[in-house]
């Protein structure tokens, strides 16, 4: 009998496999599970409809390609012949990767949320035929799902009105959060500023972060940390984030081999890593770096900064010059097996087969032992940065270019167009910090081709897949791209309009398809999933409402124009972000930006007409202000000839900066003015001493004119530790 059921369940799992509708899908993660014996679908309206014909209740099963959990799942139950026919008898299965679709992911990760306190991949979701949620989990062990989908199918033979009944309630409830009528409203800097303070009480004192463990970056927040930090020389906030990011670069959540930083750490240590590498947190952990060592100077962030940027650009980039989405968690092990780390893992009798004589030093600086805590090998971390930040370079290299014979991760090369601009922006601004042409150069070929390749006559695409561009953009990717564009612009090439232009090009499709009057912004053109969904939360970037929002502030100042759209925009997200700051941090830094400027080392003057970078020199003491001018423009002078211009005026620490510091004026006779004027036309340094007190506020005012008008005076504010 157990012959005859055996050979039953494998030929009924050979059809399913030949059935399965993944093979074609363009996503890695569904090519994945395309052998399964379980019948997928990926969403679509054909899965729906056959659910309601056939009057099947719905399993959804969510994941990504590098996620760990979802390839254990994978091989325990999906795989499984048994657990494959009970799915296809009773449901209509559905598969979904979340980074091709974030607006699905985040609603079902809500829908688990609510029914079991908690979320996580691979997320589980049963569905009535009418795709109303009942039932959720994220993980199973293969005889705990079996008996779930057991008793629900019982459940849903013996109490089907009940459970009906339930699923429209819950539905109902999960719609109407996703599309909640928004609270009008305006918060001050004093409000967002006791918000960012109010943060600290969560911030783990010893490691840094938030919380004990898993423990996640949680980038958003540290940016908004350091954004108010700049703005009010508070050092306890610039403390907080100094702390997490010592945690973060000195431990093994770093891969200090290769470079690049992990997902997240499993210990509040940040030790032990999961271990996927993601573009987005190479991106924003890369940022949060670069503006940490614009305000400290620390040596630390620029070389971790450096070498993420490096290793994206080596192992992530793609032949067209656009970066791919991940690296999986695994890899195969010296036996053939998939082991979780083992890339990354090091024994002692490793390290000193690469190092020689240099071994017993580096395994003591990285804390290499027998018996390591990660399956007895050891995850390299760091107890304290050494006294020379290089000292140990050579011998990184020489086990990066060992490691390079082991069994690599697999490596996810979708091309996802928020991501990509994430690391866009980053890559600009770090070619500027960093003194790196480089970092501009492949920032602008990647923006060209996202602009070239993703653009449609129908719009722009979110997923370009082995040649093919498809899945519409969210509002996440229009608003992502469009800042990306404008940090070139900033960053790169101050006078290439033509990024500006194209970015308000995005502005306009933005409120064309997103927008709701009084409303946040939708994630969707059209309504998905359980409905409309105005998305407010940080994810792995920030959410969308707050990149629309940043990006028609940063669009407004540049072309001088006083917009509508930004503060009604911002007048409906205000509320709810103050309710709940560390989920919503990006829309406080957006609000923040709308109401008092931009802060950071490289800020733009109101009409786009000026940028200035400032940094200071570690080793001579000196602050240097570089101000470039747009063709065309020019600023009044430190001494101006009439008495109605604002003449440009540097305060160190409060205390004027003495006339010496400024360069030499022209006078020339413009058409505009009766007189002639005292000006500056091309770019300059301005350098002055430190001093000693820090935090050192410095301050720059200017007024930018050219040949017809004078723009309004600015204030442009930099803090220094």
């Amino acid at each position: 009998m157990r012959l005859i059921t055996a050979l039953i369940l494998t030929l009924f799992a050979s059809q399913a496999i030949a059935e399965n509708r993944l093979a074609n899908e363009s996503s890695l993660y569904l090519q994945q599970h395309a052998d399964n014996p379980v019948d997928w679908y990926p969403w679509s309206d054909v899965a729906l409809q056959k659910a309601r014909d056939e009057d099947k209740m719905i399993f959804i099963s969510i994941g990504y390609s590098s996620c760990h959990w979802c390839h254990v799942m994978r091989d325990e139950s999906f795989m499984d012949p048994a657990i494959a026919t009970f799915l296809n008898t009773h449901f209509v299965n559905i598969k979904i990767d979340r980074e091709r679709r974030p607006d699905l992911d985040e609603q079902f990760s809500i829908v688990t949320s609510s029914l079991t306190g908690a979320s996580g991949w691979p997320n589980s979701v049963f569905l009535t035929p009418d795709a109303e949620p009942f039932y959720a989990g994220t993980y199973f062990p293969p005889d705990a799902f079996l008996q779930a989908i057991t008793e629900i199918t019982e459940v849903w033979r013996d109490n089907n009105a009940a459970l009906r009944a339930q699923a429209f309630t819950t539905a109902q409830n999960l719609r109407d959060y996703l599309d909640q009528t928004a609270l009008l409203g305006e918060v001050s800097s004093a409000d967002i500023n006791a918000a960012a303070t109010d943060m600290l009480a969560n911030l783990d004192p010893f490691n840094g972060g938030f919380g004990t463990a898993p423990k996640f970056p949680r980038e958003n927040v540290l940016l908004f940390l350091l954004d108010q930090a700049t703005r009010t020389g508070d050092s306890k906030l610039l403390e907080a984030v100094t702390l997490t990011l010592d945690g973060i670069v000195k431990g093994g959540m770093h891969d200090h081999v290769g470079g690049g930083f992990h997902r997240y750490a499993t210990d509040p240590e940040w030790n032990i890593p999961h271990f996927e590498k993601m573009l987005y947190n190479q991106a924003l952990i890369g940022r949060v770096l670069l503006r940490a060592y614009s305000a400290t100077g620390n040596p630390e962030y620029a070389r971790a900064a450096t070498r993420t940027f490096d290793y994206v650009l080596r192992d992530m980039r793609s032949p067209e010059g656009v970066f791919y989405a991940a690296e999986d968690a695994d890899s195969l092990d010296a036996s053939g097996a998939r082991v979780e780390g083992v890339f990354y893992a090091w024994t002692p009798a490793q390290i000193s087969s690469v190092l020689g004589a240099k071994a017993a030093t580096f395994s003591h600086a990285f804390n290499v032992v027998e018996d390591g805590e990660f399956e007895g090998s050891n995850v390299l971390h760091l107890s304290g940065f050494p006294s020379e930040p290089d000292q140990f370079n050579a011998s990184l290299e020489a086990l990066r270019l060992s490691r390079t014979s082991r069994k690599t991760p697999i490596k996810d090369t979708k091309i996802i167009v928020a991501w990509n601009a994430e690391m866009i922006s980053t890559l600009a601004e770090a070619s500027m910090v960093l003194g790196r042409p480089d970092y501009a150069q492949a920032a602008t070929q990647a923006a060209a081709f996202l602009s070239r390749e993703l653009q449609s006559d129908d719009g722009l695409k979110r997923i370009w897949y082995e040649g093919h561009a498809d899945i519409d953009a969210q509002l996440v990717d229009y608003a992502a791209l469009g800042r990306a564009l404008i940090a070139i612009y900033d960053y790169t090439d101050h006078d290439g309009l033509d990024w500006l232009q194209e970015a308000d090009q995005l502005a306009n499709d933005i409120l064309r398809l997103f927008a709701d009057v009084e409303q946040a912004m939708r994630m969707n053109a059209s309504a998905v999933g359980l409905g409309p969904f105005r998305p407010l939360n940080d994810s792995e970037v920030a959410s969308g409402n707050a990149q629309a929002l940043a990006l028609l502030t940063q669009l407004d100042r540049r072309f001088a124009r006083v917009g509508g759209a930004a503060p009604k925009l911002a007048a409906a997200l205000a509320i709810d972000a103050i309710n709940s700051p560390q989920q919503r941090a990006a829309i406080l830094t957006a609000l923040e930006a709308l109401c008092c400027g931009s802060t950071g080392a490289m800020q733009v003057s109101n009409g786009g007409a000026v940028r200035v970078f400032a940094s200071k020199d570690a080793n001579s003491g000196e602050l240097h202000l570089t101000v470039d001018l747009r063709e065309g423009w020019h600023l009044n002078a430190h001494k101006p000839l009439e008495e109605h211009l604002i003449g440009m005026k540097l305060t160190v620490a409060g205390v004027p900066v003495d006339g010496d510091a400024y360069p030499v004026a022209e006078v020339k006779e413009l058409g505009f003015s009766a007189v002639p004027l005292s000006l500056y036309e091309k770019a300059f340094v301005l350098t002055v001493p430190m001093g000693e007190t820090t935090p050192m506020q410095v301050r720059l005012t200017l007024q930018a004119c050219n040949d017809e008008i004078c723009l309004p005076p600015d204030d442009m504010v930099f803090w220094f530790w």
